[in-house]
């Protein structure tokens, strides 16, 4: 299965995505020294948690990444929210 990963603002009607959370995304990744390539590797290696509001986490090395996803056929969507420090 295919994944991708989406840090850029997008507007989906059946998920509200805001500016405020590309923003967020983007300055958490860049403070933390973090990729997307490093996202990858914790979607696909890391331990997960389901979150009550439906998310995901994420804990892999030294950071964790809270994200929601969605499968369109064969690919695996990553809209990630936030990327924190362990």
């Amino acid at each position: 299965m295919d994944v991708k990963v989406n840090i850029a603002f997008r507007n989906l009607k059946w998920w509200r995505d805001s500016e405020s959370r590309a923003e967020h995304v983007f300055d958490r990744m860049r403070l933390r020294g973090i990729g997307v390539d490093n996202i990858m590797e914790a979607v696909k290696k890391g331990a997960k948690k389901l979150r009550k509001d439906g998310s995901i986490m994420a804990e892999f090395r030294w950071f964790s990444v809270a994200y929601r996803e969605f499968r369109v056929g064969n690919v695996r969507k990553i809209y990630p929210i936030t990327v924190m420090e362990l």
